[in-house]
């Protein structure tokens, strides 16, 4: 992995979307991959609208380098207990989240996703594209749903538990 290339190719597909001078400037000096990828989440609005950062450019050269970041392409996870994740591709994600915990989870392309939340744990969830996301909410959980055009939710609420969707009416975050 050459991380002065990932940088410049990252770096010039940001400012051919237009990116702010700001970010510019950060992604400038950033100094590793976890940085960028840290970046790539912090802003996951411009990257997600934008595309920047595609998955054919994940798959040459971050793949094997992202997910302890919690960004997966084409990948299965099974996780527990996660703060921030992101889905990408044909992914299949299985999350449990059963802890006082805030979780946000983002998911598009093609991914298909199960997310189990108990006890006190609450959860923010937008999806996009083509995902299949089910959501079952237990004990005193929060599960809100950002639903993007294209994308499906199915959810069971038991005990005390709540969870909310929204129907958004664009593709993407604008």
């Amino acid at each position: 992995m050459d991380f002065k290339y990932i940088k410049k190719e990252a770096l010039k597909r940001a400012k051919d979307n237009d990116i702010c001078e700001d970010w510019a400037v950060r992604i400038n000096h950033t100094v590793n991959v976890d940085e960028l990828l840290d970046m790539y989440i912090e802003g996951i609005d411009f990257s997600f609208s934008t595309e920047f950062l595609s998955n054919d450019f994940f798959r040459r050269n971050l793949k094997g380098h992202m997910e302890h970041k919690g960004i997966f392409l084409d990948d299965n996870p099974i996780l527990e207990n996660v703060k921030k994740i992101v889905c990408l591709g044909d992914s299949r994600l299985n999350l449990i989240s059963n802890q006082y915990l805030v979780s946000e989870v983002f998911l598009r392309d093609k991914t298909k996703a199960k997310i189990v939340a108990k006890d006190s744990a609450f959860i923010m969830v937008d999806i996009f594209d083509d995902v299949e996301l089910e959501v079952i909410a237990n004990d005193s959980s929060k599960v809100c749903v950002n639903v993007y055009k294209g994308a499906n939710v199915s959810f069971k609420q038991l005990d005390d538990s709540y969870v909310k969707i929204i129907k958004k009416r664009t593709k993407t975050f604008k």
